[in-house]
């Protein structure tokens, strides 16, 4: 039986797909993210997309950080794309289109969850 074999060197092309696929991954996340922050079951808020705002930030930061080889700009992009959009979805969609974030708490928890969840993986050791 062989051993597995762990890849540690990856060429420039195959860093930015993966890049591109996290942003993308960022992107939709956010936007489901943002549809269920208001969800309700019966008359109970449960806004467990703040939960997973957090949690889906955290796999897409360390993931981000296999591919990064250190730096924390390649790392960091994932966090970047979701933050961006989500405040696009904030201020440049309702300026053109539907208002989709409400104005509310959650709205503000949703972003502090995302941005811990992106930002704590850089506070513990590979």
């Amino acid at each position: 039986m062989s051993e597995p074999v762990v890849r540690d060197t990856f060429t420039r092309g195959e860093v930015v797909g993966a890049m591109v696929w996290l942003g993308i991954g960022a992107l939709v996340s956010l936007v489901l993210e943002v549809v269920y922050v208001g969800a309700y079951v019966g008359r109970v808020p449960m806004p467990l997309s703040i939960l997973f705002a957090f949690a889906f930030n955290l796999v897409l930061t360390k993931t981000a950080r296999l591919w990064s080889r250190g730096s924390l700009r390649v790392t960091l992009l994932p966090l970047a794309v979701w933050t961006l959009g989500f405040f696009a979805l904030m201020f440049v969609v309702p300026a053109v289109g539907p208002k989709l974030v409400p104005d509310n708490i959650l709205t503000l928890l949703l972003l502090f969850a995302g941005i811990m969840g992106g930002v704590w993986p850089m506070f513990r050791a590979k």
